[in-house]
């Protein structure tokens, strides 16, 4: 029997209400963008906005502050000398990849405040997500894609639905991660079965309630399915390359070449052999860094 067919339906299990209301309810406790990093994106917004005020509303939430130096001399983004104030790290990465750094350190805040149930889920949901990342920003820089920092986050946050249900409901999460009765089956399709709803909708209803950026929206809706992303098509299609490139890696470390199947999403990019040499230089060396960058920056 089916992992998933074990569940009780919701209705019976809960007397009232749906999974997705349950969900959303128990997401009101998470915050998503502390007021500091709140004050910063909309203080970044203005043009005229200078290095030093952009810093100084920063600092105003400790944590964010060590989580956005911690990122800024991340292996990824370090360039020379360590950056050791606010002031020399937006000064060294720019306003535009400080906004999209201070979503991702937002994030990682994100993932140690959910009430998890076992660890071990947290760590593998992270580390999915910033291997996720890290091959987003590969993609951007060797094919010249021209984001600023937003592919890293838009790998970071994709499946945010799925950091949800594993925190609010961990044995329906496990249920449907776990059923194996249909490998082929789309995971959308087995998440409205088993749970009324799926990870991209919850995912999607909690960035609107956050006051998320549109495009990272998009990607956290649509990374399954770009062909339903319209006008943010390329970041979604980039997300979806990678996360389906992570998924790979963390499935099958070192698969043969000849064994390697191909990427379904690469065709939503434009020069597709491109696309194809770039997820080749992903090597073990790199991944493997990148898990350990993740381990270090969710301690």
């Amino acid at each position: 029997m089916s992992l998933l067919a074990a569940v009780l339906p919701w209705s019976a299990a809960q007397g009232s209400g749906t999974l997705k209301e349950y969900v959303l309810r128990r997401a009101d406790d998470f915050r998503m963008i502390p007021a500091a990093a709140m004050k910063a994106l909309e203080i970044g917004r203005n043009p005229a906005c200078s290095v030093a005020e952009y810093a100084a509303a920063i600092e105003r939430d400790h944590r964010l502050t060590i989580d956005l130096l911690g990122m800024a001399n991340s292996s990824l983004f370090a360039r020379g000398a360590p950056a050791t104030s606010l002031n020399d790290a937006v000064r060294r990465l720019g306003m535009r990849r400080c906004h999209a750094l201070i979503l991702s350190t937002c994030t990682a805040g994100l993932m140690r405040s959910l009430p998890f149930e076992h660890a071990e889920v947290r760590e593998a949901l992270w580390r999915h997500g910033y291997l996720t990342a890290v091959v987003c920003r590969h993609l951007n820089e060797t094919l010249r894609l021209g984001f600023s920092g937003e592919e890293f986050t838009a790998g970071l946050l994709h499946d945010l639905g799925r950091s949800l249900l594993a925190a609010t409901v961990p044995s329906r999460f496990s249920a449907v991660e776990s059923d194996t009765d249909e490998p082929g089956a789309d995971i959308l399709d087995r998440e409205r079965e088993a749970l009324g709803t799926d990870h991209c909708e919850l995912g999607t209803a909690f960035a609107v309630r956050n006051g998320l950026p549109a495009s990272l929206i998009a990607v956290i809706q649509h990374h399954h399915r770009p062909h339903e992303a319209k006008e943010l098509q390329k970041l979604v299609a980039v997300v979806a390359i990678a996360d389906h490139m992570a998924n790979r890696i963390e499935n099958c470390p070192a698969p043969e070449a000849d064994e390697e199947p191909d990427n379904p999403f690469i065709s939503f990019l434009a020069e597709s052999d491109r696309v194809r040499a770039a997820l080749d230089d992903v090597t073990p060396t790199m991944a493997n860094e990148a898990l350990i960058e993740a381990q270090r920056l969710i301690a």
